[in-house]
C-alpha cells in the first residue's frame, strides 16, 4: 500500500509541469501557473474521495489567534529571506551558480499594468498563495507524512516545490527549496494551519512581482 501511496504523490507532483504546459498551450499566459496547481489539486481531491476522506477533515484552515497568525507569518518571511540572502545566495555565488532567471516574467510584467495585475491577483494570491499552499503543504506533506514521518515529508515537499520552479535556474531552485523548507517547518510547528503561509506566500510574491513591474528585478533574491 505504501508503494501505491508514493506513486500517488509522484503522479500528483508530475502533474504540476503537465498542468503548466496545458495552460500555456491555451495561449493565455496566466493559465500556465493556474493549471499547474488546479489540475493536480483536482486529482488530489479525487484521491481523497477514493480513501473516503474530505479536505475539511485535514483541518487546514483552522483559525489561529491573530497574534499567532501574525507571528508565524512574519517568522516564515524573515527566516526564509535571511537564510536565502545571507547564507544560501552568497554561497551559491561563490560556487559560480548563475543568477536566478526571471527573464520570462520580466518580458511580460515589466511596465505592463495589465500583466502586473493578472500575475498579482489570479496568480500570486490565487494559484500561488492559496493553491500551492493547499497542494504542497496541505496535501502532499500530509500524504507523505502518512507514508514516512513528518521530517521526511517536510524535506520532500520542499524538493517537489522547488523543482517546480526549475525554469528559474539552480539559483532559484535552491533558494525556493530553502523557502519551502521554512514554510514546511512553520506549518508543522504552528499547528498545521495554512493561513500564516498563505499570507506569507502572497506577500513575498507581491513584492517580487512589483519589483519586476517597476524594473527592479535585480533586487530579487539571487537575480544579480
Amino acid at each position: 500500500m505504501k508503494t501505491l501511496g508514493w506513486l500517488e504523490c509522484l503522479f500528483i507532483a508530475l502533474l504540476i509541469p503537465v498542468g503548466a504546459v496545458a495552460g500555456a498551450l491555451t495561449g493565455i499566459v496566466v493559465l500556465g501557473p493556474v493549471f499547474a496547481v488546479c489540475i493536480p489539486l483536482a486529482v488530489a481531491s479525487a484521491f481523497l474521495r477514493l480513501r473516503g476522506e474530505r479536505w475539511r477533515q485535514l483541518n487546514l484552515f483552522q483559525r489561529l489567534p491573530w497574534k499567532e497568525t501574525i507571528g508565524w507569518t512574519i517568522g516564515a518571511i524573515v527566516s526564509a529571506l535571511v537564510l536565502s540572502n545571507i547564507v544560501v545566495t552568497p554561497l551559491l555565488k561563490q560556487l559560480g551558480v548563475p543568477p536566478t532567471n526571471v527573464s520570462a516574467l520580466v518580458s511580460l510584467i515589466e511596465g505592463d499594468l495589465t500583466y502586473y495585475l493578472l500575475f498579482l491577483f489570479p496568480v500570486a494570491w490565487g494559484s500561488a498563495a492559496v493553491g500551492e499552499e493547499l497542494l504542497v503543504r496541505g496535501y502532499l506533506l500530509y500524504r507523505m507524512e502518512t507514508l514516512s514521518n513528518t521530517w521526511i515529508a517536510v524535506i520532500l515537499q520542499a524538493l517537489i516545490f522547488s523543482l517546480a520552479h526549475l525554469y528559474q535556474g539552480w539559483m532559484g531552485v535552491i533558494n525556493i527549496f530553502v523557502l519551502a523548507l521554512v514554510f514546511g517547518i512553520v506549518f508543522v510547528r504552528s499547528g498545521r494551519s495554512l493561513w500564516p503561509l498563505i499570507v506569507a506566500h502572497g506577500l513575498i510574491d507581491t513584492v517580487a512581482i512589483t519589483l519586476i513591474y517597476i524594473g527592479r528585478s535585480d533586487l530579487l533574491i539571487g537575480a544579480s
